[in-house]
């Protein structure tokens, strides 16, 4: 079943690229809950695919997923990638910069015995973005 459940995030992460909403709706269970890196929950594929994937795609319409791992722990997958695009577009409450970013991202998947996302969450450095961003300073060298 490990094998299968990896073979759905890359899919998600495929329809991520391609924009394809519909696809990736259609791997999330109607019970999911998930918690994005703001700790915000988003709760069913609807959510999930509009408030949160989509959120992302409407800040970087060029975004897209890259440099992919994952990692297969039965019916739980870990992935690790690297977001890159550029900023042009509201980003919560900040206003599109315009700069390209490349974010480090961690995402856990949990999957129900259908094959479903029936859970997980997201990971990424928060003030890593905003200093790319150029809405924070980087800190000096100590």
């Amino acid at each position: 079943m490990g094998s299968s459940n990896v073979d759905a995030v890359r899919a998600v992460h495929a329809a991520f690229n391609g924009r394809d909403w519909d696809a990736m709706a259609s791997r999330i269970a109607q019970d999911c809950v998930w918690v994005d890196g703001r700790q915000l929950t988003h709760k069913g594929p609807d959510e999930v695919t509009m408030n949160y994937s989509k959120a992302w795609a409407d800040a970087f319409s060029d975004g897209r997923i890259e440099d992919a791992r994952y990692y297969d722990a039965g019916d739980t997958v870990v992935t690790e990638f690297i977001g890159r695009g550029t900023n042009d577009g509201q980003l919560g409450p900040m206003p599109a910069s315009g700069k390209k970013v490349e974010l480090p991202y961690c995402e856990i998947y949990h999957f129900n015995s259908e094959g479903k996302v029936s859970g997980g969450g997201a990971y990424f450095d928060a003030y890593g973005l905003a200093v790319q961003l150029g809405y924070a300073e980087p800190m000096e060298g100590r």
